[in-house]
């Protein structure tokens, strides 16, 4: 495999990744080869000379957006990837689509072995997992051993919320409540689509009384920010 592998770029294996985690049924063969994908590139950097070629930088079209890898929404932000993570992205990415919390754990001791840390979608993707797993307190210290030595970034505080929502659980609602008040408080906010992402998901609440979604939509109103039609009717149709 190593042989096969040789001129491989990061892209290609980010490739690979994706297609083990869209392949169903999900076997033990799918995160198996995850992280066989992610152990197999030590070659990325002889071949990954692969600064973005003359044409894609011409036409401002990043590799990671031609090849649709799950950073390229962020990819010219500054300072929010390193992107010598590309493989680690997409595969800490898959482990949260799939809900695979052994899957990451192995993914990040290989990950610290290496002697890399967190940018902010590693820690994301790290959140999203262990909230998806049911980890609140794994995705509560990810996120305050991350915020304590940079500076907030409003994606880090949206994904502590979606993620503490899962479930609907008293805790967690609770914890996305403050979260957000804190997002607030630190004048970080909500643009159409994480004001949209969190409010759909906050009207799925059955038990409570929509204070989370309330507060979601009393934050957007105060920014006049619009929201996308498919949340604006799950609010109402759950506030009726």
């Amino acid at each position: 495999m190593a042989a096969a592998g040789l001129g491989l770029n990061k892209f290609c294996y980010a490739g690979l990744i994706t297609a083990f985690k869209n392949k169903l049924p999900t076997t033990d063969e799918t995160t198996t080869k995850i992280i066989e994908f992610v152990k197999q590139p030590k070659g990325w950097s002889s071949v990954d000379a692969s600064s973005d070629g003359g044409e894609n930088v011409m036409m401002n079209v990043s590799e990671e957006e031609l090849y649709n890898i799950p950073t390229s929404e962020f990819v010219h932000r500054r300072g929010f990837i390193n992107r010598q993570l590309t493989v680690y992205h997409v595969a800490a990415h898959a482990c949260a689509e799939l809900k695979s919390k052994e899957t990451l754990d192995t993914l990040l001791e290989m990950f610290k072995q290496e002697g890399y840390t967190f940018d902010a979608f590693m820690a994301m993707q790290t959140m999203r997992c262990y909230f998806l797993c049911g980890d609140i307190d794994s995705g509560v210290k990810v996120f305050e051993e991350y915020t304590t030595s940079r500076p907030p970034v409003a994606e880090l505080y949206v994904t502590l919320v979606e993620g503490a929502m899962v479930g609907y659980t008293p805790r967690g609602m609770q914890l996305a409540q403050d979260t957000l008040e804190k997002m607030n408080s630190r004048g970080l906010f909500l643009n159409a689509k994480m004001g949209s992402d969190l409010l759909l998901a906050a009207a799925g609440e059955k038990t409570g009384g929509y204070t989370t979604a309330n507060y979601i939509w009393d934050l957007i109103e105060s920014r006049r920010t619009n929201l996308y039609l498919p949340a604006v009717e799950a609010y109402y149709k759950a506030s009726v």
